[in-house]
């Protein structure tokens, strides 16, 4: 279970650099933030998503019992 937990943390920090080295390389290619964040809004609800993260952690903890 342990080489499991490190295999997740490895992926999911893989993935965060990935996204900042990429939102890096957007901003030295002088994107248009405006623009990302009105897209980004018009096309995903955020609030939605939010709300089902926050009741799948609720969720996994109760299973966990933590």
């Amino acid at each position: 279970m342990k080489r499991a937990w490190s295999i997740v943390r490895t992926v999911a920090l893989l993935a965060l650099a990935l996204g900042a080295i990429l939102f890096a390389l957007a901003l030295v290619m002088d994107a248009d933030l405006v623009r990302i964040a009105d897209t980004v809004f018009a096309n995903y609800d955020l609030a939605k998503v939010i709300t089902a993260a926050r009741d799948a952690w609720a969720g996994a903890l109760a299973i966990f019992g933590l």
